[in-house]
């Protein structure tokens, strides 16, 4: 009689923690996005600087060299490994003299993956993000009537089983000022 209490004892202990909520599995988070820029200072190439705004137009050469720092955190106790980061690349356009509320996103113009090999427990981790393709595309803005206005990037971590998508998607906003 005492076996089939001590089973009955079991299930019942199982069926509660079965019930109870489980606990959220840690999983790698993108904190921030920052943007940098090298500028050319006669023939010399300046060191990154952190930035908050270009200065930019389709009848100018871009020749500066921007670049996004994605911030990472593992939380976990286990280092993460063989992280992918895709992310597209839009800008906001508006045609020449329109009111600045008539501007609107253009659909992306650029797409990559960036890998990141190992992130250590409990850590964060910067990923660079240097492809841009935007003196390109400011190119073929030339003589279109339309002038950028800012530039987006969206990133987001390859999912995994069980990520939150509010942790693993981000997007951030750098303004474009005339030259």
């Amino acid at each position: 009689m005492s076996i089939h209490r001590t089973a009955a004892f079991f299930a019942a202990v199982l069926a509660v923690a079965a019930a109870l909520p489980a606990r959220a599995a840690a999983q790698t988070e993108i904190l921030a996005i920052n943007w940098e820029i090298s500028r050319m200072d006669g023939k010399n190439r300046t060191p990154y600087a952190p930035v908050t705004e270009l200065r930019a137009a389709p009848e100018i050469k871009f020749s500066d060299h921007l670049r996004a720092l994605i911030t990472l955190r593992n939380p976990s106790a286990k280092p993460v490994e063989g992280l992918v980061l895709r992310y597209s690349l839009r800008l906001r356009l508006n045609r020449k003299g329109d009111a600045p509320e008539k501007a609107f996103w253009g659909v992306p113009f650029y797409m990559e993956e960036v890998r990141v090999s190992k992130i250590n427990p409990a850590s964060e981790r910067q990923a660079k993000v240097l492809h841009f393709e935007l003196s390109e595309q400011l190119r073929k803005l030339r003589n279109t009537g339309f002038l950028p206005e800012a530039l987006k990037l969206e990133v987001m971590i390859c999912p995994r089983q069980g990520d939150e998508p509010a942790a693993i998607v981000r997007e951030a906003v750098i303004n474009i000022l005339k030259p």
